[in-house]
């Protein structure tokens, strides 16, 4: 048995379509999608029969979030670097703590690595590390597009930051030069994001050019040629500021992918302004990670709303961030979901 935890509802869709295309009984499990294996395929069989008479599933993919509470002889957590997101990392370091699995495989930036093993010497736990080189080649131009959106060519993929500009960017591209363009970004339905990707990825449809958010940057499969940031700034939910150097390597990495029908991928910005800081980010390694997010379950906050029991839910949760005290291997994840409740 086996789960592949994924940062995204769009990767997990696409490794559940992709076990069951090669006969794999997989299910599927996001915040939004339930799936249970489809028997009815030729080649799709289950492992075996509870006692009951039910189907056993051979491999879950789930977003990390949803992680299910079973044994599996093997476990795939991917984009492990995310362990130190502000918002997210908790997900992460639960499931590297709480995963129960004979074998577990950490996908992601090297950056993760000594914080990983020192999580892991705490618990005895033996790490062992495997490095790979990209398989297909990568530059950052010595140039940027000028403003232009008339130097847009087929096989770009133009990243925007803000989902609001996504549609406005398409219909200038679309406008400009002739070319239709694909969207992807996070809270498109799956279906439709799969659609939008295999319209891009296939040379045989009108759509060559993608305007995506940063969610291309989390091991999509597309055939990207070149990758074009419109900003190296984000609204972080407080602030805009810098993307950092990790997101912007991991976003620009997507271009030239091995298979992706290019020999070397290029990377470069919308404005010229743009240009160097985005050739000092792809030039240097990301700092090694310090701590990893952790959050208090329900049941934990549960428990400490009946020391409390006229204090608001919202309350609850920044009264147990201002008391809690906290390892320095890790922080506290934020909480403004629950505290806007």
């Amino acid at each position: 048995s086996g789960v592949y935890c994924s940062p995204l509802r769009l990767l997990a869709h696409e490794v559940y379509m992709r076990m069951m295309a090669a006969g794999v009984s997989c299910g599927l499990l996001t915040g939004e999608d339930r799936r249970y294996p489809d028997y009815s395929l030729q080649d799709v069989k289950p492992v075996g029969y509870t006692s009951t008479g039910t189907p056993i599933t051979q491999v879950t993919s789930c977003t990390i979030e949803m992680l299910p509470v079973k044994l599996f002889d093997v476990a795939v957590i991917d984009e492990i670097q995310m362990i130190s997101d502000k918002q997210r990392g908790w997900a992460w370091t639960s499931a590297l703590l709480s995963l129960r699995a004979r074998e577990l495989h950490l996908c992601g930036e090297p950056s993760a690595v000594p914080l990983v093993k020192r999580i892991c010497e705490m618990m005895d736990e033996e790490v062992e590390v495997r490095e790979y080189s990209r398989l297909g080649e990568l530059e950052v131009s010595s140039r940027s597009l000028e403003g232009s959106w008339k130097n847009i060519r087929a096989g770009d993929c133009v990243v925007v930051f803000s989902r609001a500009e996504i549609y406005g960017i398409k219909n200038t591209i679309e406008k400009k030069t002739g070319m239709r363009c694909a969207v992807i970004y996070g809270s498109l339905p799956p279906e439709s994001r799969v659609k939008q990707a295999a319209l891009f990825n296939d040379p045989n449809s009108d759509y060559d050019v993608l305007v995506a958010s940063d969610a291309v940057g989390m091991g999509i499969n597309l055939s990207i040629n070149r990758v074009v940031f419109t900003t190296l700034e984000k609204f972080d939910g407080e602030s805009v500021r810098p993307i950092s150097v990790s997101q912007t390597r991991q976003i620009g990495g997507r271009a030239g992918r091995f298979n992706s029908g290019v020999s070397v991928g290029t990377v470069t910005t919308m404005q010229p302004s743009d240009i160097r800081a985005l050739q000092s980010s792809m030039g240097t390694m990301p700092p090694s990670l310090d701590a990893a997010g952790i959050k208090p379950t329900t049941s934990m906050i549960e428990m400490f709303s009946h020391q409390f029991p006229d204090v608001s839910f919202s309350q609850l949760w920044s009264m147990f961030r201002d008391i809690a005290s906290v390892d320095d291997q890790y922080f506290m994840c934020s909480f403004d979901d629950q505290e806007s409740v």
